[in-house]
């Protein structure tokens, strides 16, 4: 599983982000080459297209709206929408096969907590899991540079406690099993899967947080052409299967 996220994992105080999602692809290790290749053909195109190196990262808000990254300001926006609008809308033929499983927690409604990243990393790690225990596989977790030390310390502890709320009252120990090792780091820059999976948190991000000036793209729709691939049983009360509490 490739893992992202959009938002700060801060309690929200008026001039950070009011939301923290987590977004996960789960790729079979039978697929991996065959997707790479997909990747890889598909920014041969982008390349040709709009004179983007494949080379440079596709980093969804510097897509929308370049900062740090100076080859997407030579590049029309109209232009860069499409191209994040195109890449979202391949998703299905790059990952036929995948589920996304996403976590987004409204800060706004779940103040109890003084930050979201933990909260949300035990969401995503127990229902991944899960997943793999019902595949009766194993798997491992690649994320985007971030926290190490603090994620490292939560998967050796869910492996060993990790009491939950029974729905039939008081707690049980699911204990994580089927994942393997630590969690992964890599820099987004060197990894297209880590780009796509960038690309679902920010779409996911607009799709609950709407901006004006990005609707007149559908920008809050985007998400949407996703739906085959979520991973809809990872939360029964919610239509796209998004973990929310």
């Amino acid at each position: 599983m490739y893992v992202d996220e959009s938002g700060d994992p801060g309690k929200y105080m008026g001039s950070n982000s009011p939301h923290y999602i987590l977004s996960g692809l789960i790729i079979s290790i039978d697929d991996w080459s065959s997707a790479i290749d997909r990747l890889v053909k598909f920014r041969e195109l982008v390349q040709k297209a709009t004179g983007l190196s494949k080379r440079v990262e596709l980093h969804s808000s510097e897509i929308i709206r370049p900062h740090k990254l100076d080859a997407y300001k030579s590049i029309h926006k109209s232009v860069r929408v499409q191209l994040l609008k195109s890449f979202v809308g391949e998703m299905h033929v790059f990952f036929p096969n995948s589920k996304i499983l996403s976590i987004c927690l409204d800060k706004n409604k779940l103040t109890q907590y003084d930050e979201y990243q933990e909260v949300a990393w035990k969401r995503l790690i127990q229902r991944y899991d899960t997943f793999l225990r019902k595949s009766k596989t194993k798997g491992i977790i690649i994320a985007d540079d971030t926290n190490d030390a603090a994620l490292r310390r939560l998967i050796r502890k869910m492996r060993v406690y990790n009491p939950i709320e029974s729905k039939f009252g008081g707690l049980h120990n699911p204990v994580i099993n089927n994942i393997i090792e630590d969690i992964f780091h890599r820099s987004s820059s060197h990894s297209y899967f880590i780009q796509a999976v960038d690309a679902i948190a920010y779409c996911l991000y607009r799709k609950e947080y709407p901006k004006g000036s990005l609707k007149k793209f559908g920008f809050q729709y985007i998400f949407d052409s996703l739906d085959s691939l979520l991973l809809k049983e990872a939360a029964s009360s919610d239509p796209q299967g998004i973990v929310r509490r």
